[in-house]
Formats: C-alpha cells, structure tokens, sequence
C-alpha cells in the first residue's frame, strides 16, 4: 500500500504542468491488485486544474473465481476519520487483512466502495515547500467531502444501475455521512454513522463550539489554511509508546520520568480544550495516564490505527465541524427528508447525547443506536471485542434493509 502511495505522489507531481477542465472529476489512473480471495480496484480522481485537488476511489469485492464475480448482496460507501486513508478499513492490529472490517464485510458477500480524502497523497513538508500549491485547501471542508461521496455514488450507479448503497463513515466520516444524507436524501439505502456528529440541543457544547468556531474562522481568515504538523505528532506519539513504552518522553511540559506509554494515554484520555474536541467532556479512548492503562481500547490496534494518518487535512475541516455544532444547519437542515434506516455508534463520552440529538431531525423511524456510557470516541473500534460491538450490530442492522 505504501509502495503504490509513493509511486501515486510522484506521478501527481508529474501532473502539475498537465492541463484539466476545472471542475471536472477525471479518473487518472486505475490499478486493481488481488489479496486473497478479494480484488481492490483504486483509483486516482482529480477534481479541476491543480493536482492537490486528488482523491482516491476504492472498490473492494470478493471474487468467486478468476472470471466471475458473485452479485453483491449489497453496496457500502465508506469514509474514515480526520484525514485517514481507505486504509483505515483495511487495517488490523495483527496484519491479517481477513480480520479487518472492510474484509469482514466482502466475505460476506458486500461490496465495498471507499473514500481517501483529498490530501492522501501529499508528502510531508509538500505544501510548507511550496513543492505543491496548496492554496487550495483553504476551499475544502465538509462540503468538498459531500461533492467528492457523490462523484463515488455516482459511479456506483454506473456500475450497479437502480442499486443505492447504504453510506457511513467513522469520526469524520460519520459528519460526512450526516452532510451527504442531508445534500441527497433519496440516494442512499441507509446510514451508518459511527462515532461522528454535527448537531447538538446541549446548550454548553453550542456554547463551546461557538468558541472554536470563531477561531477556526480567524485561523482561515489569517491564511492558516491546513495543519501539516498534528497528525505526524500523533503518529510518533504512538510509535513511542509503542517502540519504548517505558522510555521517558521526549514532548515538553510533562514532568520528569513521564513515559512515553503515559503520554499516550494523556492523549486520548485526558479532556482538552480544543476545536478538535467538540464536546466538553470528549475524550478518544478511556484510561488512567497515572496507572498508564486503557481501559477498554488495546495498545496493538491503537498503534496500528494512530500510525495511518495522512499528512495534512485542512482547516476549514474543523471550521465546518465547530459552526455545525454551534448552530450553523448548512449540512444538518434538510435531514428531515432522509427517511431510509440509520445505525448510530457513540460513547458516553464522545457522541453518544449528540446521536439523539441528531435523530430528533431525522426523517428516519428507523434508527437503531450501539451506545456504551463509559466508552470515548474510539473504544467501540479499538477495542479487543470490537466484533462484537461494531462489525455485528452493523451485519445485524444491514440485515434488516430490504431496500438494497
């Protein structure tokens, strides 16, 4: 997978000379690759005349033999996190491809369509460079995400004519989900939205947000246009506590003897003020820094999930999520028109009272809710029983739609 990012930056590199219809979605450049008995098609989209503006498109089936392939019984259109690959669903903390969701799935007969957002292939240091111009993040943001999950669904018809697939993603996929549902509520068979919202009734997280919005929206208005820092610390926040758990840490402003183990464990566990935290009492994965112990969520696949991050996301990213939150019904207004089935999946202390909130305005009868009070934003996906409560709720949800 690495290999194939780096061959696809160079070749983006290469396009930067090439003339593009603005605002056309061009397929560039297609490569399928067997693993197992599945076969991924990725493919490499830009949107207009500057390569940054590139996604990646991902179809993943389970083939029946060398020429044939089942009919799927059904269609899923997935989205991962903040500034997370495909990849995401593709990941394990052992390796076994055969044992990640995404595989999980395939097996069982679904095909499976995802979404790299834009900025996937971008190397790190690219946009503070200049090596590529990056001026154009400042223009993405959720409803990029929407235009580009609409592209996808459109090729789906194409591929499955009559055949509406059932859409979700996880943290920012799920915000993206809710927006998309919202842009086109006849398009979709369903929703799964898990660990991810952009609508509260709380009067202190609308109070919170408003804050955070106002500075996302001073940081843009300043020219702060993406993070190329964050995500990268992440990643090597985890790899330490993963390489040398006992080995006192690096970072400033812990005290002496801290472990790199515990500082991880700070990171997800501890509330912070910022406007990547939407909620006051937001926390990633539960846990204790002083006895270094996640409480519900592994080390192996917090490691395997917090070293995948792509290098950049944009601003206006966290500027649609704080003003969402804070009133603003750009991506939530028409949601009352949605009335296919929805699978809401929060932790008490992530977005588990905003799942309700938000299916207050839903068209949806239909809402089924996978809710563990004590869990954070990543416990349900993280931890060692996530089978049991993630992949099987959704096998038992999707089960139960008969629109397919």
């Amino acid at each position: 997978m690495m290999k194939r990012l780096v061959a696809w930056t160079a070749f983006l590199l290469c396009l930067l000379a090439l003339p593009v219809a603005a605002d056309d979605y061009q397929i560039l450049e297609e490569s399928t690759t067997r693993i197992g008995r599945f076969e991924r098609t990725d493919a490499v989209v830009q949107v207009g005349d500057n390569p940054v503006n590139t996604f990646l498109m991902h179809r993943l089936v389970r083939r029946g033999g060398p020429y044939w392939t089942p009919p799927p019984r059904g269609i899923l259109l997935l989205t991962g996190p903040l500034a997370n690959p495909f990849v995401f669903w593709e990941t394990t903390e052992d390796g076994r491809y055969g044992r990640s969701f995404a595989a999980y799935f395939a097996r069982r007969g679904y095909e499976i369509w995802g979404y790299s957002p834009r900025g996937t292939l971008l190397e790190q240091g690219s946009c503070e460079a200049g090596l590529v111009d990056c001026s154009v993040m400042g223009d993405w943001g959720i409803q990029v995400m929407v235009e580009d999950l609409t592209f996808i669904r459109g090729e789906i018809e194409q591929v499955h004519p009559g055949r509406s697939p059932v859409i979700g993603g996880f943290s920012l996929g799920g915000a993206a989900t809710i927006a998309t549902i919202n842009a086109h509520p006849d398009d979709y068979a369903g929703a799964l939205i898990l660990e991810g919202a952009l609508y509260s009734e709380d009067p202190e997280v609308i109070a919170l947000n408003q804050q955070h919005c106002a500075t996302m929206e001073d940081f843009l208005a300043q020219g702060f246009l993406f993070d190329g820092q964050s995500l990268p610390l992440i990643g090597l926040t985890a790899n330490l506590a993963a390489t040398d758990p006992d080995g006192e840490t690096p970072f400033p402003g812990f005290p002496p003897g801290t472990t790199n183990h515990q500082v991880l464990v700070f990171s997800l566990a501890v509330p912070s003020f910022t406007p990547l935290n939407q909620t006051p009492n937001f926390i990633r994965a539960a846990g204790d820094p002083l006895a270094d112990v996640f409480f519900f969520s592994t080390d192996a696949r917090l490691t395997a999930f917090l070293t995948i991050f792509n290098n950049y996301f944009d601003n206006r990213i966290l500027r649609d999520l704080n003003c969402s939150f804070a009133g603003e019904r750009t991506f939530t207004g028409n949601l009352a028109n949605f009335t296919k089935p929805v699978f809401f999946m929060g932790g008490g202390q992530s977005f588990g009272p905003q799942n309700r909130d938000l299916a207050k305005i839903l068209g949806s009868h239909q809402c089924t809710f996978v809710e563990i009070e004590e869990f954070g934003h990543g416990d349900h996906f993280f931890s060692a029983d996530h089978r049991r409560f993630v992949e099987r709720p959704i096998r038992r949800f999707l089960n139960r739609i008969d629109t397919w």
